[in-house]
């Protein structure tokens, strides 16, 4: 995040002329310092285990959120994810999904830069590979279904 840190300090200077400081830590201090609060400005990355809002709604923008280091609360939302995670029906729970974003929109709790998409490409006789089944970096890393077959 280094790079991405230098790139929106120099940002802010040339289109808001605001002078920041950046403060280079261990993640470990990093963690502490969000969950505490000990900073203006953050750079960092959003990971779910699933895909799915329930688990990372609740975690990174839930009023007591392990992750809602913004200390994001709005209770329109936080009602919303209630009726998210109970809902069974699909279609009403993508509503239920679609009208929390939209309130997202509307109230950010942070600010995207980026968001991650990984191509794969691989030779035919490599067989096991479920690209459609990842989610993220600790998907792919696994090889452990994966052979080859050069028959």
């Amino acid at each position: 995040f280094k790079l991405w840190s230098v790139a929106i300090q120099a940002m802010l200077k040339e289109a808001l002329n605001i002078e920041c400081n950046l403060r280079a830590v261990v993640e470990s201090v990093w963690f502490g310092d969000a969950a505490s609060g000990n900073f203006d400005l953050a750079i960092g990355a959003i990971v779910s285990t699933l895909l799915d809002p329930s688990d990372y709604f609740n975690a990174w923008y839930g009023k007591d959120g392990p992750q809602n280091y913004s200390f994001w609360d709005n209770r329109e939302f936080q009602a919303l994810t209630a009726q998210i995670d109970r809902e069974l029906d699909a279609e009403k729970r993508q509503d239920l999904i679609r009208r929390a974003e939209a309130i997202m929109e509307t109230d950010p709790p942070l600010l995207p830069v980026s968001w991650e998409r990984i191509n794969e490409v691989w030779y035919s006789y490599v067989k096991g590979l479920s690209p459609s089944e990842y989610f993220g970096i600790f998907d792919i890393v696994r090889q452990d279904t994966v052979w080859l077959d050069k028959s």
